[in-house]
């Protein structure tokens, strides 16, 4: 076949020179069905289906594991084929499964062929070559995996997420059909897949295209999340149906923490239940060895953390990096690979700005950050991470988060202090607001009810408790609330109240 198709080659070239003057085609022949673009074409079974493709897509009804040769610009004998290259697809006669007019037997969407079959591990023949031949699947409809071209991922319409989900959950799904060289859309039926020289117009999904976010790898169900201390929970267990996470006593030191394993276990007093662990082990060290209070607290003979703190984080860095180290150890041992939320040392901006005596610039803050998180994630390597909210930073902490890799972090945070329900600033006195910290730093917002120095109960908030309140956070993107000191009814209120909160735009 090689020989007759150079000759054929030839042929064409002297015809087309004699006639009218006209160059020759690009590498390999005129096509019938295809065009110069690679992995297009005279491939049978390309778009077939759902635009499914297998190994290299079928060669003109010969192989499934080869290409014709036709249609090709690089190399001229390969024509999109990825592996093996093979002499099918001739292009004269015309092959069987390439051609559009009348539609192949690979190309055809009526009946469908074989060629977009979502049948795994299978190798089509004889036209087949739409066939999901080592395809991998994208977990996220829409995600940046979905029909990725030459791949082969096929993107499920509709499935089930994880954090990288995007808000609509299954919008897109199937990539068009994979560019028509990968990427089946198995979420939906293709409404067409009809061979236009090799592009695909089939494989959009119809399922999960609108509506409800898929939960993620965090959270088992998508909605707005309550959550209290471990201690309110257990004193008041009516309300633990309606939690879906709790915090524990805050991580200070080595770990000592095998409670909160404990108490998340199956079978345990808050089976089912996130942990949502502050790490405060850089600020407690310092203050401890150096008799520091914290920045609202006077009357240390150390000063406070805004003063010293940075000067004292730096020197004693070693030992706190192995304090962290010995709490990823920790909890590894005990956790089972449940999930686990970190809300990574609060106020970390007042070792930038507050008075300090060597103060850390904004860089050095990031890098001293994202230290502590990759010991963290040294032994648990799911773990989650969220970035503290400090609401005084100016212009909503555009110019701070920058300097932080914030791909570490699932989530952000606010911590102590009290924080506004029915305001669009965190808190009232302080320029931040909601949906400009969610916009610049693009994270959903942990969202708490205020503690007292040293992580004190500042008591119950029932602004938080309001549906027309919260769902006007979600709309800023918050997605939970704690109350640190609910009242003891609180689970008849969320019980209450669950029906009338708006669904987040997306669910970690």
């Amino acid at each position: 076949m090689h020989h007759r198709s150079s000759r054929m080659y030839l042929w064409k070239t002297l015809l087309c020179l004699a006639a009218a003057g006209c160059a020759p085609s690009k590498s390999g022949g005129e096509l019938t069905g295809g065009n110069p673009a690679a992995g297009t074409t005279a491939v049978a079974g390309n778009t077939s289906g759902g635009g499914s493709q297998g190994i290299a897509g079928a060669s003109g009804g010969e192989s499934a594991q080869s290409s014709n040769e036709g249609g090709s610009t690089q190399p001229p004998s390969t024509g999109g084929s990825t592996q093996p290259p093979s002499t099918g697809g001739s292009t004269q006669p015309p092959s069987t499964g390439g051609s559009t007019q009348p539609p192949s037997t690979g190309g055809s969407t009526q009946p469908p062929s074989t060629g977009g079959s979502t049948s795994p591990n299978t190798t089509a023949s004889n036209g087949g070559g739409g066939a999901t031949s080592s395809s991998t699947t994208s977990p996220v409809a829409g995600s940046r995996d979905a029909g990725v071209a030459g791949s082969g991922g096929s993107a499920l319409g509709g499935s089930s997420g994880n954090r990288d989900a995007g808000p609509v959950g299954g919008t897109a799904a199937g990539g068009s059909g994979g560019k028509a060289s990968g990427g089946s859309a198995n979420g939906g039926s293709a409404t067409g897949g009809k061979s236009t020289g090799g592009s695909s117009t089939g494989g959009s999904a119809t399922g999960g295209s609108t509506g409800t976010p898929p939960a993620g790898k965090v959270f088992s169900q998508c909605r707005f999340h309550f959550g209290t201390i471990d201690s309110m929970a257990k004193s008041n267990t009516s309300m633990i149906a309606q939690l879906d996470f709790f915090t524990p006593g805050w991580m200070m030191g080595t770990f000592n923490q095998g409670y909160v394993c404990t108490e998340s276990a199956p079978g345990g007093a808050l089976a089912g239940l996130v942990p949502v662990d502050v790490t405060y082990i850089a600020a407690n060290y310092v203050k401890n060895q150096n008799k520091l209070c914290d920045c609202n607290v006077s009357g240390c003979a150390g000063g406070n953390l805004c003063n010293y703190g940075a000067q004292y984080i730096t020197q004693d860095w070693a030992t706190i990096l192995s304090q962290y180290q010995s709490n990823s150890t920790g909890f590894a041992a005990c956790l089972g690979g449940r999930p686990i939320i970190f809300e990574m040392e609060p106020d970390w901006y007042q070792y930038y700005a507050g008075g300090q005596t060597q103060a850390w610039t904004p860089a050095q803050a990031g890098t001293n950050m994202t230290a502590l998180v990759n010991a963290l994630k040294g032994s648990l390597p799911n773990a989650v991470f969220s970035m503290d909210i400090s609401p005084w930073i100016p212009n909503n902490g555009s110019a701070w988060y920058t300097n932080f890799n914030m791909s570490l972090f699932t989530f952000i945070n606010t911590s102590g202090g009290g924080t506004a329900a029915d305001n669009a600033k965190i808190r009232s006195s302080n320029a931040m607001t909601w949906a400009g910290v969610h916009g610049v730093t693009g994270k959903p917002i942990l969202a708490d009810t205020g503690y007292g120095a040293n992580g004190g109960s500042a008591g119950p908030d029932a602004a938080w408790d309001v549906p027309a309140n919260i769902n006007a956070r979600i709309a800023d993107g918050v997605v939970s609330i704690s109350q640190y000191n609910p009242s003891s009814s609180w689970g008849s209120t969320i019980s209450s109240i669950r029906s009338q909160l708006s669904t987040p735009s997306v669910c970690p």
